[in-house]
């Protein structure tokens, strides 16, 4: 027998996910350095309870969706202007090799690639 649903307590708005409170995920991540157990103990879940939750309400696990984020964040920094290292360490990143592996998968070029092609 399966368990009945329960209802989420997270939803999209556009491009954002916010709590049923209102407390907007992808900016709770900003500010803790897109750490999921962080985000989840600062929610009052576990890990696996925001995984739950948020792969429930959205499709995509928290991570993923950390990831998607940190992806759009590199791209508008470069166009600003932002050394590739500097967006790194902004973005929480402990090593640049993790920031250029995650935006080579999520945009299928490396970072020099890009920021070629954003700043000719």
């Amino acid at each position: 027998m399966s368990r009945p649903a329960t209802p989420t307590p997270f939803f999209r708005k556009g491009d954002r996910v916010y709590d049923k409170s209102g407390v907007d995920l992808l900016q709770l991540a900003e500010q803790n350095n897109f750490n999921v157990k962080k985000v989840a103990e600062i929610l009052g879940f576990t890990v696996i309870q925001l995984q739950r939750h948020v792969e429930a309400a959205i499709g995509l696990k928290p991570k993923d969706l950390f990831c998607n984020h940190r992806a759009l964040l590199a791209k508008r920094m470069i166009t600003e202007g932002t050394s590739l290292h500097d967006i790194s360490d902004k973005l929480g990143y402990l090593y640049y090799s993790h920031f250029c592996t995650d935006i080579k998968k999520f945009y299928g070029i490396s970072p020099k690639q890009l920021e070629k092609k954003l700043r000719p």
